[in-house]
């Protein structure tokens, strides 16, 4: 008797577990957003001002909405950086110039805060001819 009633609880508990509702998810926060970092194409010289972009999504969305985005210039070897706040400029696009004193290879970092995530691509760019001297 004591088996046929522990075998009635358990059916019963599997039975409420199978039919309680799947918890609902939020898409929003299964969306990480996205950030690609547009570098110029071609050379850069030194004392030439250069576009730099970064294009910010969540899923298939711009998002005009993030709370800082700046650009992060850095020489190779060396401590000393350059930190560019930007403002939405359309469409997700954060954008600003730049213009570099010295050769070099430069590491340029995007920081962007959106919609409680914090997200920081990282590419590197040469500037003139470092390696002739």
């Amino acid at each position: 008797m004591r088996r046929l009633g522990l075998f009635v609880l358990l059916a019963c508990v599997l039975l409420l577990v199978s039919c309680s509702p799947a918890p609902a998810s939020d898409p929003e926060v299964e969306a990480l957003i996205q950030v690609d970092l547009i570098l110029p194409t071609g050379p850069v010289e030194t004392l030439q001002s250069v576009p730099f972009e970064a294009r910010v999504t969540q899923g298939e969305e711009p998002v005009a909405d993030a709370q800082e985005v700046s650009f992060e210039f850095r020489l190779v070897g060396q401590d000393e950086h350059d930190l560019i706040d930007t403002n939405h400029a359309e469409n997700g696009s954060y954008r600003i110039d730049k213009t570099f004193e010295a050769e070099g290879t430069y590491e340029v970092t995007a920081h962007v805060t959106a919609r409680g995530m914090h997200v920081m691509p990282k590419k590197e760019i040469v500037v003139g001819n470092p390696g002739k001297k």
